[in-house]
């Protein structure tokens, strides 16, 4: 089993534009934008519950939808966190580890 696309992506993502994503996470609740952030988060959270539910077999006996919420949550805290302190210092090698370790944090919490 291996979340690793979806690590990365996560991290890779808030990567790219660090000081835009902290204006975006300060700002969008006060603009009224919130609605489609939360939109968009419900298809990552659909999309996600699809691929575990795919791969049933390799995991543990787990509430999909309770998988889902902490694997969702636990990717963005340390994308979110990566970008909050200090992402643009960040070397390839450093958001390699993070994507590994990250993906080790999911991968055994579902296995």
């Amino acid at each position: 089993m291996t979340t690793a696309p979806a690590v990365t992506f996560a991290i890779e993502a808030h990567h790219i534009d660090p000081n835009l994503h902290r204006v975006l996470a300060e700002q969008i609740p006060r603009t009224g934008q919130l609605k489609d952030v939360e939109a968009f988060n419900r298809e990552v959270h659909t999309l996600v519950r699809t691929d575990l539910e795919s791969r049933r077999k390799e995991m543990r006996k787990v509430d999909l939808d309770v998988a889902t919420f902490i694997c969702v949550s636990a990717i963005e805290a340390v994308a979110h966190n990566t970008v909050l302190h200090g992402a643009e210092m960040l070397s390839e090698k450093t958001v390699r580890t993070l994507v590994e370790e990250t993906t080790r944090l999911v991968v055994g919490y579902l296995r």
